[in-house]
């Protein structure tokens, strides 16, 4: 049960990683391409700090959940093997 526990946990952040990679690319996607709009200047330049800023966050976000989601998956086999001995 403890294996499923973990594997279930390492499925599910792996899954909220890649989601929030996805959403990072988009939102720096975006913030890369509204420097090239012409728009007023204060709402644009808020614009591209939120835009960059949940693209950085959520690339952060990302990379903590998938190296969490790894460091259970690979360290699941080896708590099995010490369980037994």
């Amino acid at each position: 049960m403890e294996t499923f526990i973990k594997r279930t946990t390492w499925f599910g952040l792996s899954a909220i990683g890649a989601t929030f990679l996805g959403i990072s690319v988009l939102f720096s996607i975006l913030g890369i391409y509204v420097l090239g709009v012409e728009i007023m200047g204060l709402f644009k330049w808020i614009l591209i700090i939120f835009l960059l800023g949940t693209g950085i966050i959520g690339g952060l976000i990302s990379l903590a959940a998938i190296a969490i989601g790894l460091k259970m998956k690979f360290s699941s086999s080896s708590d099995k093997e010490t369980a037994t001995e």
